[in-house]
């Protein structure tokens, strides 16, 4: 498909990026870019992609990756919306980008698959598997929670402390240091939107510094005295002279534990906030527990707690049928291909009953995210304890509060009442 130079794309696009209202409600601009612009070359330099396939293909394709070399080296703009929005001051930017050389997230082959390669160990099946009880024990506890209140704020409650248990018992944080990474993590994941003030980009510059700095005590605290933990697991390969170094421990520790939380907390959120928009679904999720893996799939599609991701062309390419020189960015809109209709029949309906449901909320290809079946599993028992324990769940207060970064779509609270 030829790709479209459309200013009035371009205008929907930014108010999509840029705009409070964008951020809340995403879906009636994707659907204009599908339809008007499913391929747009923007005024303002990334390629747009907004069509199931094509994101398939973009997030698939071996000559798109990461760039963080050609961002650090000058090759490639390091601020792919530049001039739009309230700029962030490139030399910031600059910074950021350039601590991320250790980061899997950021990395392309060989140095993402090294640095992958251990990490994995943690989140295979088996493993996953094996949490599941444990997972069981901690949602019924956090429920307690929630009847005993009989009102409460539903993200504070179950959302945030659920995964960030999870991640830091497999990771090796101690309980009494979890929650205080909440404000440096939202902080510094603002800087993976694609536009960005300079406020916003210097918190997350001092918060990433802060969590690694944290990590770096306690890869010393376990060399010391190893535990039965990831982050023991880690140091202990480096000191086999295995695969990583201590920045990469850390640089992967820190993404681990962020990424662990974040993606969980706004699928719990977005979920439940689905479901209770939608209560016919509820109760049929609630009839017939069977639906549990296709509905939390659903979830998923519906309103991604990842919407958006970027690539940029290691080499000179072709996708979607436009030519890329080494260097453009293109941005891939998952929670855009998620509605298509193309791809999903009834796309604007939400149906737990769906099938051959394949969402890109966790990405794909060799950046599809390492943690995605923990995330899934640790979804499925939340609403499945849910939806048993609590024979009423109802909104409270007035419309959802969205956080206002746009790349991770979540909540800031949602209060419900509740009864056994």
């Amino acid at each position: 498909m030829t790709a479209t130079a459309d200013p009035q794309a371009d205008d929907e696009l930014l108010r999509l990026l840029l705009t409070p209202e964008g951020r809340a409600d995403p879906y009636p601009c994707y659907r204009f870019l599908r339809e008007r612009a499913p391929v747009l070359r923007t005024g303002f330099g990334p390629l747009v992609l907004s069509q199931y396939d094509d994101c398939l293909v973009a997030l698939r394709h071996p000559r798109l990756g990461r760039g963080t070399a050609l961002r650090a080296s000058g090759e490639a703009a390091v601020l792919p919306f530049a001039g739009v929005g309230a700029d962030a001051d490139p030399e910031l930017r600059q910074r950021f980008v350039g601590g991320q050389g250790d980061n899997m997230l950021f990395a392309d082959p060989p140095d993402h698959t090294r640095l992958r390669q251990l990490a994995s160990r943690a989140f295979t099946p088996q493993r996953v598997n094996a949490l599941r009880p444990a997972v069981l024990a901690m949602v019924d506890g956090f429920i307690d929670d929630l009847l005993d209140a009989g009102e409460a704020d539903v993200m504070a409650v179950l959302a945030f402390p659920l995964p960030v248990t999870v991640i830091g018992e497999l990771l090796g944080v101690p309980a009494a240091d979890r929650a205080t990474f909440q404000p440096l993590v939202r902080a510094s994941v603002a800087a993976l939107d694609p536009v960005i003030d300079t406020n916003s980009l210097r918190a997350a510059v001092g918060a990433m510094e802060e969590m690694r700095a944290y990590f770096f005590e306690l890869l010393a605290e376990r060399r010391r005295r190893p535990a039965a933990d990831l982050l023991s697991a880690l140091a202990e390969a480096r000191d086999r002279g295995d695969a990583l170094d201590d920045d990469e421990v850390v640089a992967t520790a820190v993404l681990l534990f962020a990424a662990g939380f974040e993606t969980t907390t706004n699928l719990i959120g977005n979920g439940l906030l689905a479901l209770l928009q939608h209560p016919d679904q509820l109760r049929r999720w609630r009839r017939d527990p069977s639906l549990s893996v296709g509905a939390v799939e659903e979830l998923l599609r519906w309103d991604s707690p990842v919407q958006l991701n970027m690539r940029m062309a290691l080499e000179d390419t072709e996708v979607a049928g436009e030519r890329l020189v080494r260097g453009d960015t293109v941005v891939v809109l998952q929670g855009s291909a998620n509605r298509d209709p193309a791809r999903f029949a009834e796309a604007e309906s939400f149906n737990v009953g769906r099938i051959d449901n394949a969402p890109l909320s966790f990405g794909m290809g060799i950046h599809h995210c390492l943690g995605a079946g923990l995330a899934r599993m640790e979804g499925a028992v939340v609403f499945e304890r849910l939806l048993q324990r609590c024979r009423r769940i109802e909104l409270q207060g007035g419309p959802p509060q969205w956080r206002p970064t746009f790349v991770l779509r979540g909540l800031t609270e949602l209060v419900v009442s509740v009864s056994a």
